[in-house]
């Protein structure tokens, strides 16, 4: 089951500002009927009870349709992504306010040991109560194009920000030509306008068996420049300025470099730039102007510069001079 990146959520007024990045918290579902309850407080206890059930259909009866998004497409809030260990727990129903423009219940939960407080806002009356923010922002970066996963369901290779029920949620990245596959869980915290889930797995390393693929290619360059005979290899790190005509040179690497790639970040994405070392060996042989031999020799150090990206499934290095 795969989670459709292309849908455009409706977005309620509750806007969480993240530092770093924006997580927004959705009220949405599909349009339904909640039976009549005495207070707004009963209305979010049905849908936590739900929730520690695993019933996201009768969760989602009591959460306030707004148009343009149905959730029942959104496989984050179906059954499968209340597996027991990512519901939440130990609900507690606590004050009761109002608001400007609903009724606020506050609720306390536990999630993977770790106690969350939710406002939810209600609007309705005792024919039908709503639940405007039961949803948690849930915001997922830092993939880099690998597959993302959420609670065991496919999630696409995008980042992207979606509601998904309070709970835990378990979030994985494969791994790929250059990136070594990474997981962790988050759970919901109280952010400025209501409560949020970051995923941000940052600026990956490059994995072990990628630079180990990235040394192959940059040897492979290096030893074709070391069969060139020329004093300036086109497109290599080394060179010699050789005095005289008819310049030739012999090259042998005798170190080759040890290269480190690193990611960073920059304006178009993810670059991957590579540094190292080497030294090479030359003998140089050449005529001066009234056409006597010259020979020389000696060694040389040179460093090289490039870059690395994903090539279909593999990696493509360039040299830079």
């Amino acid at each position: 089951m795969s989670v459709s990146r292309g849908r455009v959520f409706a977005i309620s007024a509750v806007a969480v500002a993240l530092a770093g990045g924006v997580a927004i918290v959705i009220a949405a579902t599909r349009p339904g009927s909640v039976s009549a309850s005495p207070g707004p407080d009963v209305a979010v206890r049905g849908f936590f009870d739900a929730l520690v059930a695993g019933d996201a259909r009768t969760a989602l009866t009591y959460v306030d349709p707004l148009p343009g998004f149905d959730p029942a497409t959104d496989p984050l809030l179906t059954d499968a992504a209340l597996a027991p260990e990512h519901r939440p727990a130990a609900v507690r129903i606590g004050a009761v306010r109002p608001s400007s423009d609903s009724t606020i219940v506050e609720v306390t939960y536990e999630v993977r040991g770790t106690t969350v407080q939710q406002a939810v806002g209600v609007t309705g009356d005792s024919g039908g109560y709503r639940l405007r923010n039961a949803l948690v922002g849930l915001t997922v970066s830092g993939a880099e194009g690998r597959a993302i996963t959420v609670n065991g369901l496919d999630a696409g290779t995008e980042d992207f920000s979606t509601g998904a029920f309070p709970g835990a949620y378990e979030v994985a990245v494969e791994g790929s030509a250059l990136f070594d596959g990474e997981s962790f869980t988050v759970v919901p915290e109280v952010v400025m306008g209501g409560v949020a889930a970051a995923a941000n797995f940052g600026v990956p390393e490059v994995s072990e068996k990628a630079t180990a693929e990235i040394q192959r290619q940059v040897r492979r360059a290096l030893d074709v420049c070391a069969k060139a005979t020329s004093p300036k290899p086109p497109g290599c790190p080394f060179s010699l300025d050789v005095p005289g005509a008819h310049a030739r040179v012999k090259w042998a690497i005798t170190t080759y470099p040890t290269v480190t790639p690193k990611a960073t970040e920059v304006l178009s994405g993810l670059a991957i730039s590579l540094t190292g070392d080497g030294v090479v060996h030359w003998s140089a042989d050449a005529v001066d102007k009234s056409g006597r031999p010259l020979h020389g020799s000696g060694d040389l150090r040179f460093s090289i510069a490039g870059s690395a990206k994903p090539a279909g499934s593999g990696i493509a290095v360039s040299l830079t001079t």
